[in-house]
C-alpha cells in the first residue's frame, strides 16, 4: 500500500438469482478476504448490486423475494441495491419487506411512489460510509424499465438525476463517489457506460442487471466500472488506493474471484437458510381445499389447468365479462385430493398480476387468432424459463375455429354472438398483452393492473371458495372441420 493512501477493498456481487449455495460460499470467501484486508490495515466492504432473489426459487416465490434478502444479510453484506426481480413481479408494495428482511433500506434513488411522489418506502437514495479518513458516498439506482408503468411508478432518469445526487452527497462530506447500479453495463434504457460518458463526478460504478462478466474494471472517461457476471459464479474484488485529502482514486486493481465448490459453505448462511426452509415448509404444507379430479396441463391443447386459471381470473376481476389467458402460466398439473400450497406453487409458478381491460370483439378475435397458431403457442421466451407460451384459454366464452386456417368460425359470450364493435370487460394478466407475447398490443394506460397480488394467490382463493372443486368444464376453445 502506498504511504498516506487509504486502502479500500470493495467485494461485490450481482444477479445471484436464487443460487443460495453460491451465496453461502461467497460469504466464506468474503469473510476471509475481509479479515486479511483489515489485518493489513485496509478497509473492506461487501455490496450487492441487485437481484439476489428469483421467482423460480420456492423461498422467493412464497415470500415474494424477501427470504433471499434475509440470506444476503446473513452472508454479511453491508449494502444492497434494489434489483428488478421482485418489483416487476409484485409491485412496489413488496419493497418495504425486502428492506426489512435485509435489515436496512435498499439503495435506489429513482423509484418514485405514485401516491406520495416520494421514494418508495424501504428505499434510500444514498448512504455515506466512513472508511478511515475517507467518507464514501454510495448512490443507488435501478433500471428504469417500461414495465414499471403497470404499477404507475415514476422512474427517474439516471443521467438527469445523478448530478444533483452527487452534489448532495458531496455536501454531506463524501469525498469519493460510488454508484451501486442495477442499470446494466452496456444494454438497457440507461446503462452504466452511458452514465459514465455523460455524468461527471463518479469515481466508481459497481454494476448489475446485464449479467456482464468484467474480468477487470473498465475505465469509461474518468469512471471505473465493475460487474461480477451472474449466479454467484464470481465474487468481484476492487482494491482502491485513495488520497484521503481529495478522495481521488490514485491506484486501482480489480478482478473476479471464481467461487468454486471447493469453498466451504458458511455456517451463518446455512443456519439462515434452514430457518427459511422451515418457515416456508409450514406455508407449503397448508391445505387449500379438495380437488375432486386431477387437473391436467398441456401447452398444445385445451387443458383443465388453463380453464381453472381462466375461471379464477374471471371470478376475481370485478365486472369482467370474459377471461382470456394462456397455458404458459403453468408448469404442471394438479392431482386429485387435498391441494396444498406447495402443490399449487410447484404447478403454478406464475408471478403475473391480474388485469382488467376493455376490448372490442374484433380485438378479442385478433388476440385469439394469433394465440391459436401452433408456432406461437410453442415459443419458449426466456422469462417463461423454458416453458411454452401455450394455447389460449377462456372463461364465460366459447370459441370455434377452423382446424386448417385457424379462422374464428364462431365466438359466443354468455350464449350470445361476440359483437365486433362492442366493448367487453376482459380479465387477463400482464402476460397476455405484453410485448413479450406480441399477440395484441394494448397501451399500458388502458389496462388496470392489481398488485402486489399474483395469480397463484387468486387460484388459491378460488379453490378454497369452491372446495370440493370439480374439474373445470371443457369444450371452450375447439377446432371444427
Amino acid at each position: 500500500m502506498v504511504k498516506d493512501l487509504t486502502r479500500l477493498t470493495i467485494l461485490h456481487t450481482n444477479d445471484i438469482h436464487g443460487r443460495l449455495e453460491q451465496l453461502a460460499r461467497i460469504s466464506t470467501l468474503a469473510k476471509r478476504i475481509r479479515r486479511e484486508v483489515e489485518e493489513s490495515g485496509g478497509y473492506c466492504a461487501l455490496w450487492d448490486a441487485g437481484d439476489v432473489e428469483d421467482p423460480t426459487l420456492f423461498e422467493s416465490q412464497v415470500t415474494k423475494g424477501s427470504a433471499a434478502l434475509a440470506l444476503l444479510r446473513a452472508a454479511g453484506f453491508d449494502l444492497a441495491a434494489l434489483g428488478n426481480a421482485s418489483p416487476i413481479r409484485y409491485g412496489q408494495q413488496v419493497v418495504p419487506n425486502l428492506a426489512a428482511r435485509f435489515g436496512r433500506p435498499l439503495l435506489c434513488a429513482n423509484m418514485i411512489d405514485p401516491d406520495t411522489s416520494q421514494l418508495v418506502p424501504g428505499l434510500e437514495p444514498y448512504t455515506i460510509q466512513p472508511f478511515g479518513e475517507i467518507n464514501v458516498g454510495i448512490i443507488g439506482l435501478t433500471a428504469p424499465m417500461s414495465i414499471y408503468s403497470i404499477f404507475k411508478l415514476r422512474m427517474g432518469d439516471p443521467v438527469a438525476m445523478l448530478p444533483e445526487l452527487i452534489a448532495q452527497v458531496r455536501a454531506r462530506g463524501a469525498q469519493t463517489i460510488v454508484l451501486l447500479s442495477h442499470l446494466g453495463f452496456d444494454v438497457g434504457a440507461v446503462p452504466d457506460k452511458q452514465v459514465a460518458e455523460h455524468v461527471a463526478g463518479l469515481d466508481l460504478i459497481i454494476g448489475g442487471h446485464s449479467h456482464t462478466q468484467l474480468d477487470a474494471p473498465v475505465m469509461v472517461k474518468a469512471t471505473l466500472i465493475a460487474q461480477a457476471g451472474e449466479y454467484g459464479r464470481f465474487l468481484g474484488r476492487v482494491d482502491l488506493d485513495i488520497d484521503p485529502r481529495s478522495g481521488k482514486i490514485i491506484q486501482h486493481h480489480g478482478e473476479l474471484i471464481s467461487v468454486g465448490e471447493d469453498i466451504p459453505l458458511d455456517g451463518d448462511v446455512l443456519a439462515a437458510l434452514a430457518a427459511e426452509h422451515a418457515a416456508v415448509a409450514q406455508i407449503l404444507a397448508r391445505v387449500i381445499g379438495e380437488l375432486c379430479a386431477p387437473i391436467d396441463w398441456a401447452a398444445d391443447r385445451q387443458c383443465a389447468a388453463g380453464n381453472l386459471f381462466a375461471d379464477a381470473l374471471l371470478d376475481h376481476v370485478q365486472g369482467a365479462e370474459i377471461a382470456l389467458t394462456l397455458a404458459g402460466h403453468w408448469r404442471g398439473g394438479l392431482g386429485a385430493g387435498a391441494l396444498t400450497v406447495g402443490a399449487l406453487t410447484e404447478a403454478l409458478r406464475s408471478s403475473a398480476n391480474p388485469a382488467r381491460v376493455k376490448l372490442t370483439g374484433a380485438q378479442i378475435v385478433e388476440f385469439l387468432r394469433a394465440a391459436l397458431k401452433p408456432e406461437n403457442a410453442a415459443r419458449k421466451p426466456r422469462p417463461l424459463r423454458g416453458v411454452a407460451v401455450g394455447m389460449p384459454h377462456v372463461a364465460a366464452m366459447t370459441v370455434r375455429y377452423a382446424a386448417g386456417t385457424l379462422e374464428i368460425v364462431e365466438a359466443r359470450v354468455g350464449g350470445e354472438p361476440l359483437e365486433p364493435q362492442r366493448e367487453y370487460i376482459v380479465a387477463a394478466t400482464d402476460l397476455e398483452f405484453s410485448d413479450l407475447i406480441g399477440y395484441f398490443s394494448v397501451p399500458e394506460d388502458q389496462i388496470e393492473y392489481e398488485a402486489p397480488i399474483i395469480m397463484p394467490e387468486i387460484v388459491e382463493a378460488f379453490v378454497a371458495a369452491h372446495s370440493p372443486l370439480s374439474a373445470p368444464a371443457g369444450g371452450r376453445v375447439e377446432a371444427v372441420r
